[in-house]
């Protein structure tokens, strides 16, 4: 509908419609004469475009002046000395049915303008509530933030978790809100900004982040966990891997085997550390599991390897 309505020229003043529907009409008529009689003696139909056209682009009154000018032009085209009688009837056909066809391409018209009105004031609408959410997601991130400032020990670095979780959640929403994927969510432009985010967070530490994505896209309750495992299992490796502030890199894949997408966030740290305990673990383990997948951690020499598979849908 809103490519359609796109077709349609914006207000015109008088002589420009008037104008742009005499060519259309003087056009047919063109055609009418080129076709040296071939389609019988009236050829009403080849000048049922030009009027549908004249009032679908403009208003009733431009439908009605290609149709009074097309029967005009018609009409003086006749031989009004024999069959005097079924030119008149003919002329007053083509004016009934053309007059028909006016009123339902101005209606058209009319339609055209109501949607494309009610499709402006919808994506109004939707803009103004997902402000009104991204509000919301900073007020509480900030909250927590400030609390968290407040706090110290234990409780300060939960306070951050939780930061961190909302924060992942608000990104979720504003990729979306900003996304050219018709509602899903590109994996790879949405993992690299979030680890992004998450790089830009020890900008004091020697620890290189890498992100490897195949091209997939998801719908938001696919990608939202996707987004919040990552979160976790870069966020544990930073904590745990690397004491002492040691230089390390951090390695993020996702990758598409056919109807799963296998997850991976690996390091060359001290190894595997708390491997059953950390909430953030738990944290993995249970969102894996409401999506049908499963969770695993492998030793590496050195570093560990948590993965991640994700079932989904085939595209």
């Amino acid at each position: 509908m809103e490519s359609l309505f796109r077709l349609l020229p914006g207000p015109q003043s008088v002589g420009v419609r008037y104008g742009a529907t005499l060519v259309m009409v003087l056009l047919t008529l063109a055609i009418h004469a080129g076709m040296q009689g071939r389609a019988g003696p009236y050829q009403f139909i080849l000048f049922v475009p030009a009027i549908v056209a004249s009032a679908l682009m403009f208003d009733r009154g431009t439908g009605f002046f290609a149709l009074v000018s097309s029967a005009v032009l018609v009409g003086a085209r006749l031989d009004w000395t024999t069959a005097a009688s079924a030119h008149v009837a003919s002329l007053a056909i083509f004016l009934i049915i053309g007059s028909g066809l006016v009123f339902v391409s101005e209606g058209l018209h009319r339609a055209l303008e109501r949607a494309h009105k009610a499709e402006q004031d919808k994506d109004l609408l939707l803009e103004e509530m997902s402000h009104r959410v991204k509000n919301k997601f900073t007020m509480i991130a900030s909250m927590i933030a400030l609390q968290s400032r407040q706090a110290d020990g234990e409780v300060q670095k939960v306070l951050q978790s939780i930061d961190a979780r909302v924060r992942v959640i608000a990104n979720i929403h504003d990729y979306l809100q900003r996304s050219r994927h018709d509602g899903h969510v590109d994996m790879k432009e949405y993992l690299e900004g979030l680890c992004g985010s998450l790089e830009q967070a020890m900008v004091d530490r020697p620890i290189a982040l890498s992100v490897s994505v195949d091209q997939v896209s998801l719908p938001p309750d696919k990608a939202l966990p996707a987004g919040l495992i990552v979160n976790e299992l870069v966020t544990n490796a930073l904590k745990y891997a690397f004491p002492d502030d040691r230089a390390g890199s951090v390695r993020v894949v996702l990758e598409r085997r056919d109807e799963a997408l296998r997850l991976s966030v690996s390091d060359d740290g001290i190894g595997c550390v708390k491997p059953n305990g950390g909430l953030g673990t738990r944290l993995v383990k249970l969102i894996a599991a409401q999506q049908g997948g499963d969770a695993e951690w492998r030793a590496l020499d050195p570093g560990c390897d948590a993965s991640v598979s994700l079932p989904i849908a085939r595209a």
